[in-house]
């Protein structure tokens, strides 16, 4: 099948906020947004540190790869990888990123690191990446646009109507 590879422009954001703000491996702590906020994604275009492309077949997207580069330390982090569920196991998510880290060496980068777990992992080795010593992602929110909003209609439910049983007790005897 013919794909095309290309850098992410605006009009694709809104494409591509869809296809990844409900990942669960996009995660990485309970009170973070999963994916990023639509506005630091167009931020995100045309912007030397970052190298954001997209795949698509027959003119739709079907995924893309956010590169985040530090040029100082000749180095780039994946941040996400995705292709959607009907395009997977058949090589698209190799190919996308192979012409990542074709460019990347084109800006001189050196090293290339990624976060991941479970099937995405092999997925990365498989791509020659090796793997590192465990540890934990750690995250802090600076900002609202990055915490996840909770649902007040959610928290009216966990409340009784005699106000003695709060969201803390119920946590508590759920855990």
């Amino acid at each position: 099948m013919n794909y095309n590879i290309r850098k992410v422009t605006l009009e694709d954001i809104p494409i591509i906020w869809k296809m990844g703000k409900d990942v669960p491996f996009f995660e990485t702590a309970e009170d973070i947004i999963t994916f990023w906020p639509e506005s630091v994604l167009n931020d995100c275009v045309d912007k030397e540190d970052v190298l954001f492309l997209v795949m698509e077949v027959e003119n739709k997207i079907l995924g893309f790869i956010i590169g985040n580069i530090n040029n100082s330390l000749k180095k780039c982090e994946v941040e996400n990888i995705f292709i959607v569920p009907e395009y997977r196991k058949q090589g698209y998510a190799r190919i996308l990123l192979k012409d990542l880290i074709q460019q990347l060496r084109t800006r001189g980068i050196e090293n290339i690191c990624a976060m991941s777990e479970g099937s995405v992992v092999d997925f990365y080795k498989k791509n020659n990446f090796t793997k590192g010593n465990q540890f934990y992602w750690m995250d802090l929110a600076l900002s609202d646009r990055f915490k996840k909003e909770v649902n007040k209609w959610l928290l009216k439910i966990f409340v009784r109507r005699d106000k003695k049983t709060t969201v803390s007790h119920l946590l508590k005897k759920w855990i």
